[in-house]
């Protein structure tokens, strides 16, 4: 739903509303680590971080709307699936006569493992997925509490946001490098 601030510029998400709040340059790096980054749970931190107030859902649609992202596991379940009917209808015409055992039983062989790589693939691609989104969604709720605890504290704001800031670029990173 379209919000309208004071000055009359019409927004199409909560989220441009609150990009616009932000300096040029956060708003800037925001936008370029949506772009870049296929996690939603990644994106949604990084937003925490920049004191972003709104509904995990209004980012989620805002990512959806303004960036494509390609669904890596979609993609790979898809071959998988069509990789298993290959097998499959293979083995028939083995069966059935039509190829010839000694020619179908490489072919065969081939596609076991090649299923078998796109499985496990798969099986280190939903391991890490989750890993990174807990551990994530876990420094997420810790940074939002410490900044909740000492927001009414000057003395204390600056140092928090701060090492919060470094701690998100730390972990960050060492998700990034797993």
């Amino acid at each position: 739903m379209p919000t309208k601030e004071a000055t009359s510029k019409v927004y199409l998400t909560y989220v441009d509303q609150w990009l616009d709040t932000l300096p040029a340059a956060d708003s800037e790096d925001f936008r370029e680590f949506a772009d870049v980054t296929p996690s939603i749970i990644e994106i949604w931190v990084y937003a925490g971080i920049l004191q972003y107030p709104g509904t995990f859902n209004d980012l989620s649609r805002w990512v959806k709307m303004k960036f494509k992202k390609l669904n890596r596991r979609e993609i790979l379940n898809s071959e998988i699936a069509a990789l298993h009917s290959d097998i499959q209808e293979l083995r028939m015409a083995i069966t059935s006569g039509e190829v010839k055992a000694d020619n179908g039983c490489q072919r065969l062989a081939a596609l076991e493992k090649e299923l078998r790589s796109h499985i496990e693939t798969s099986d280190k691609m939903n391991r890490t997925t989750d890993k990174r989104g807990l551990v994530l969604a876990g420094a997420d709720r810790v940074m939002r509490e410490m900044t909740g605890i000492f927001k009414d504290d000057p003395q204390f704001a600056e140092p928090i946001e701060n090492a919060i800031n470094a701690v998100w670029s730390k972990i960050y990173s060492e998700l990034s490098n797993a």
